[in-house]
């Protein structure tokens, strides 16, 4: 939930202070990329070490099914911001500002999303290899 947050709060920095009035980089974006760096920062680990907590038999299906969603997810995004900027190769202010509002509306219903997501799922501290208990079985 926070990384979300922290990667929708990139977005709205730069819909914040960065415009046309010639902003220093160090003030207008590089703030927003770290936002969003660390926001990917704080949600990817916790996705693949949810794909760990899966049983052996099931390790391989889980891994598939995390990098084939980060992959469809990477193409949508990218496919709806070129359809938002209209596929200009220079998109003008106003097309970048849509794109930062979809970006940051986007990772906000994430974050929403990750904190809606409650599972009993705990670690069997009797197990080694890394897996724990079945994830769809709830506590």
């Amino acid at each position: 939930m926070v990384g979300g947050l922290c990667f929708a709060a990139g977005p709205v920095w730069w819909l914040l202070l960065a415009g046309g009035d010639g902003a220093h980089y160090a003030v207008g974006f590089m703030p927003g990329l770290v936002l969003t760096g660390v926001g990917a920062g704080l949600y990817q680990p916790v996705m693949f070490s949810a794909a760990g907590l899966l049983p052996a038999r099931q390790l391989s299906l889980g891994s598939g099914v995390l990098m084939m969603s980060r992959q469809g997810g990477s193409a949508l995004g990218v496919a709806a911001l070129v359809m938002i900027t209209g596929g200009a190769a220079r998109p003008g202010l106003d097309a970048l500002r849509a794109g930062w509002v979809f970006t940051a509306v986007t990772a906000a219903l994430a974050a929403v999303g990750g904190a809606a997501v409650r599972t009993g799922v705990r670690a069997d501290p009797g197990e080694s290899g890394g897996s724990g208990t079945d994830p769809l079985r709830h506590h």
